[in-house]
């Protein structure tokens, strides 16, 4: 358009309106066309495009700082002008055109319009009354994480002072102190690359104030020490790993779009100059469409837009490309057939590739896509490590090209596979990543069984007898009744132990007898015995077993140790012969996980024989799943039994009699406690590392 029919942006000024409201009025030499407007939350900002329209102004940013409006900016580029509200959060807004130009009238913060959020003001130190200060000196540095910091000398460490942050500054009072005229200047900053742009310090009525312009995102803390008042300004950085992405899957900026009737091609070119990404937009890309989104990521915004006039977008890099679905469609389909004929036309290449720690024949398996299937009427399976295959290569699996083979050289464990060049460099590829020694893990168990054991058994033998014994005489000694035969047996009588009135002897325990004392006494042809009988036993015992074994990853291992027993045995009345095992085993399966930790899934199991004729067994066993760092000891099961009991066995009515009751009964206790507790280490081994 020639520049005498554009229209110009002369003016662009502002006004507050009560209700805390702003207005920015942009003059223009004529009246203007409606802009195309969009608006975005984060930094908050409202464009407004201008077609054939050009800047006359001899300053492009116009500061306002008043209500949500910081400042206004005007650019012009390739024949349209742009103006950027630049805001201290989303705000709404309404828009008029006049003959004068285009006013834009935006209303207050929503904290404003409450009325329950002012700017909070922090004070660090009361002025002391009566008391006049001054700034002595203003220090700006720049820290090591693009931080501002303002150190500022008091002339006494108690001025007061006041912070807070107002319409997008940070404003400091120094209550009643002075500043000397070198200090009330501007301090312009930019070029020290922080957050900070400039520092103005000037003198208030009775106060001095500091007002720091910062740029971005940022956070601030201020301190005082001694009579040093610091400020530090430091930048918020947004790590790209950091990206929300809403329920949707987008993750892009967001944005407010309000087009009506405008061009695809400009619309994004709006999404182009946002996002500063390059667009290549096919020359078929044609129409129009009226689109009004608010706070919508810019990437759903871009679906949107294809979405309603059926094009397609591919993105690579930086660069989006945008085209009509159907030319995407055809186009990529094109690609594929030529890529499909140059791979029917290429020659073929052999290549022999030595397999160093893997299986040759299961690398060559994965690479034809062998299937493991079920036996089958009309398949000729071949069976390898237990496993049923066919050779029917698999067409949508295979790793070869259709004219593709591999060959397995077992004597050398190589690999001759002739292929396309292409095919050949994926090959190789994948084999290098397949082809890696597989890690190992050593895994240690400590079974260890306690045991406690405690017996006690008292016992009586009590007997009368009237004969005919011309003797009157008493005796005692060690050793049962038995012992007193030479005593008693003078021709005419032998002693009968069966024969005694109370016959209630210790049993013994296990295969040690009691022991016991004898009292006999003789009087007048009568003889009164007695046999007191007691056994005491007291035991403890560990048994420590510590299997280990060294398996691969994903790999069982199995190691065992034990007794293999012959018995006899009998089945309808035909003897046979069977034998049992009774071992310590260990049987493990880890799985080393990403993130250097280890699965294991454990089976372990402590036999031994209860009996030495029949063959029967004590079987203690463990089966479970576990997950556990390198290096932890975890116990991972454990068995206690206990045994109680207590055996009397009396004559009624004088067992029961205080004191003398224990002549005419027998006691028997056994109280035994067994624990079995398994314990697993398992141990990540690097290549130097040994069994010991």
């Amino acid at each position: 358009m020639p520049a005498a029919d554009q229209n110009e942006i002369r003016e662009i000024v502002h006004a507050k309106l009560p209700g805390d409201r702003v207005q920015i009025v942009i003059r223009t030499a004529k009246r203007p066309a409606e802009p195309q407007s969009f608006s975005i939350t984060n930094p908050a900002r409202i464009s407004l495009d201008f077609a054939d329209t050009r800047v006359a102004m001899p300053t492009k940013t116009v500061p306002v700082k008043q209500g949500a409006v910081l400042s206004v900016t005007a650019i012009e580029a390739e024949g349209r002008s742009r103006v950027v509200l630049n805001l201290l959060k989303s705000v709404a807004y309404t828009t008029a055109i006049d003959e004068t130009g285009y006013v834009v009238t935006l209303d207050p913060p929503v904290s404003a319009i409450a009325g329950t959020e002012q700017p909070k003001t922090t004070r660090f130190t009361s002025a002391r009354k009566g008391g006049k200060f001054s700034l002595k000196n203003i220090d700006f540095r720049r820290g090591p994480q693009a931080d501002a910091k303002i150190a500022v000398k008091l002339s006494d460490p108690a001025v007061g002072v006041d912070i807070r942050e107002q319409a997008g500054e940070i404003i400091l009072d120094f209550l009643d102190t002075s500043a000397p005229a070198e200090l009330q200047r501007r301090l312009d900053v930019v070029d020290f690359a922080t957050p900070v742009q400039t520092i103005d310090t000037f003198v208030q009525g009775s106060k001095t104030r500091m007002v720091i312009t910062p740029k971005g995102r940022y956070e601030h803390v201020a301190y005082q020490t001694g009579d040093v008042f610091t400020v530090s300004v430091k930048p918020i950085i947004e790590k790209p790993d950091e990206k929300q992405v809403d329920e949707f899957g987008y993750s892009g900026e967001k944005l407010s779009l309000n087009f009506q009737n405008i061009d695809v091609r400009a619309a994004l070119q709006v999404l182009a100059d946002f996002t500063g990404l390059n667009f290549v937009v096919s020359d078929t890309v044609k129409g129009s469409l009226t689109l009004r989104l608010k706070d919508v990521p810019w990437d759903q915004a871009l679906d949107l837009i294809v979405d309603a006039k059926s094009l397609a977008v591919r993105r690579k890099g930086n660069v989006i490309t945008v085209a009509p679905a159907a030319e995407v469609a055809a186009k990529e389909k094109a690609a594929l057939e030529a890529t499909k004929a140059v791979i029917e036309l290429e020659p073929l290449v052999s290549e022999l590739i030595q397999i160093n720690y893997a299986k040759a024949a299961d690398i060559a398996n994965l690479l034809k896509s062998i299937k493991a299937i079920t036996t089958s009427a009309g398949s000729h399976p071949v069976f390898h490590e237990s496993v049923a295959i066919t050779k029917e290569s698999t067409d949508s699996n295979t790793l070869l090209s259709p004219r593709g083979q591999v060959t397995v050289d077992t004597r050398t464990n190589s690999l001759l596979i002739q292929d396309t060049p292409g095919k050949l460099r994926e090959i190789r590829k994948l084999i290098a990543k397949l082809d890696q020694p597989v890690r190992q893990v050593m895994v240690e168990t400590r079974l260890v069984e306690a045991t406690d054991s405690y017996a006690r058994s008292l016992g009586a033998r009590l007997g009368h007898i009237n004969e005919n014994i011309d003797s009157n005489k008493a005796t005692l000694t060690t050793g049962k009744l038995e012992t007193l035969e030479p005593w008693v047996n003078d021709g005419e009588f032998e002693f009968v132990p069966s024969g005694l009135n109370v016959n209630l002897p210790s049993p013994g325990i296990g295969n040690s007898v009691a022991g016991a004392f004898t009292f006999a006494f003789f009087k007048n042809g009568r003889i009164l015995e007695l046999e007191l009988s007691a056994l005491e036993q007291d035991g403890k015992g560990k048994i420590i077993s510590s299997p280990r074994v060294i398996t691969a990853n994903q790999k069982k291992a199995t190691i065992e140790q034990g007794q293999e027993r012959v018995f006899t045995t009998s089945v309808l009345g035909v003897g046979q012969v069977i034998t049992k095992k009774a071992t310590l085993k260990l049987e493990v399966t880890p799985q080393i996980t990403p993130d250097e930790r280890i699965n294991l899934e454990v089976n372990i199991s402590k036999d031994n024989f209860a009996d030495a004729v029949q063959g029967l067994l004590n079987v203690k066993q463990i089966n479970t799943q576990v997950l556990l760092d390198n290096g932890e000891t975890v116990v991972i099961g454990g068995i206690f039994e206990q045994d109680n009991g207590t055996t009397v066995t009396q004559i009624p009515f004088f067992g029961d009699l205080p004191l003398i009751g224990w002549l005419f009964k027998s006691k028997e206790i056994k109280d035994s406690k067994t624990e079995l507790l398994i314990f697993l280490t398992p141990k990540l081994l690097s290549h130097n590392t040994s069994l010991r």
